[in-house]
Formats: structure tokens, sequence, C-alpha cells
């Protein structure tokens, strides 16, 4: 991966509507010699798949929630992973290191869903020990935006 092709994924990862032509044009290359970088950077696992952000207010989820869990890993946490992932609600889950074995961010209408989320599914899923969930009250900022570009390009 060179130079262009860092370039190609941080334009893409702002706007992936964007046509090869206008891609060309950002990057200096033809849109077959685009075309084909895009391919193989498709083909390397590099650009897995291509998303649009959406307004979680106008669809619903205006409530934005970090839980975090405890666990018995001898009861099998691949079972937990499995079914936090399941779920509608979970955007993401991290293995953490600390005190906490897990970190869900949840997505959810209201804190009424968050209660019934929590209480009915979290709290029932296998090797749970202990659930702290907390709100946020607020984003300052939220992306999937991974800088590709290196300090040396």
């Amino acid at each position: 991966m060179d130079a262009i092709d860092r370039k190609l994924i941080d334009i893409l990862q702002e706007d992936a509507s964007l046509s090869y032509s206008v891609l060309g044009t950002k990057v200096g290359l033809s849109v077959s010699a685009v075309n084909d970088r895009v391919r193989k950077l498709r083909e390397q696992g590099i650009i897995q798949a291509y998303k649009i952000a959406v307004d979680t207010n106008a669809i619903g989820r205006s409530l934005t929630a970090m839980v975090w869990l405890r666990t018995d890993p001898a009861k099998g946490n691949k079972k937990l992973v499995k079914s936090l992932i399941k779920a509608d609600e979970v955007l993401e889950c991290h293995h953490m290191t600390g005190r906490f074995d897990f970190l869900v961010k949840l997505r959810l209408r209201d804190t009424a869903h968050l209660e019934s989320f929590v209480s009915d599914t979290i709290k029932e899923m296998p090797g749970v020990v202990e659930v702290l969930p907390e709100i946020a009250l607020s984003t300052a900022k939220e992306t999937m935006f991974v800088p590709a570009q290196l300090e040396t390009d």
C-alpha cells in the first residue's frame, strides 16, 4: 500500500459515494487506475464495506449509552460476545483490561429502552456478573474515520 492508496482510503472514508472520475482527479490517476486500486484494496480486505452515516435522532435512536460488564470467564465469554453482537442496540463491543471485562456502546430510543435492554437482555446473558450502564449527555465527536495516511506520507 502506497501513499496514493492511503489517500484513496481517507477520501472514501469521508465520502464513499464519489465516482472514480472524481477520485482520480483528487489523487492524480485515471479512472481505470483508481478502479484497479480500489478493487485491490477490497480484495485485500483493507476496504471492507461502504456505509452511510445517519442522523440517529431522526431514526429514533437518540440515546447513547456505554455499558461496562464484568463477567465470569469460567462461564465462557464467547457466548456472551455472540449474544451481544447479535443485538441491534449494540454498536460496539470491546474486550477490555482493568476492572471490567467489556465495554459495550449502545444506541437506544430512550432511558426506558436502556432499562429494559439492561434488565431483560444483558443481565440474562451467560457469565454476566456486574453491569454498569452510563448515559452520554452529549457527543462532541463520533466517527469511524481512521486516518490511513501516515505522518511520513
